[in-house]
């Protein structure tokens, strides 16, 4: 009983890492979002006047970076949900099996009691009959 609810346990905890990396890679999504708008602000106040052409193609490298690095934390993200999932159905599974367990311990002790009762009270029944058997036996005096 203890190894299963450990094992369910263990199984919290890594469903807990799985949410604090989907956390981690939603910040990092959310910070290269910020800069895409902070570059997009930038070029669309400089753009009145003389044109940089070097500043601006360098800008551009940038943002197709910062794209690139947005794709590939959306697909990391999509990644560690699918292995969040995993481990929520693990999560699930073993809580299930805590639950058998339980339940199969608490038939087994309703059936412990039961059957020390139905001993006991043989146990007085016998006693009884063995003073009821030794009263008839005793002459009256």
């Amino acid at each position: 009983m203890d190894l299963r609810r450990r094992q369910r346990d263990e199984a919290g905890a890594a469903v807990g890492k799985a949410n604090q990396a989907i956390a981690k890679i939603d910040q990092q999504s959310d910070e290269v979002r910020r800069l895409q708008q902070e570059i997009r602000d930038q070029t669309a106040s400089g753009r009145v006047g003389e044109v940089a052409v070097e500043r601006l193609l360098s800008t551009g490298r940038y943002e197709m970076q910062l794209q690139a690095d947005l794709v590939q934390l959306q697909e990391t993200r999509n990644e560690l949900v699918r292995e969040r999932d995993r481990r929520q159905a693990a999560l699930v599974e073993a809580e299930a099996e805590v639950k058998r367990f339980e339940r199969l311990e608490s038939n087994e002790r309703d059936f412990y009691q039961s059957e020390m009762r139905r001993h006991e009270q043989a146990d007085a029944d016998e006693r009884s009959n063995q003073a009821y058997i030794l009263a008839r036996r005793k002459p009256a005096t």
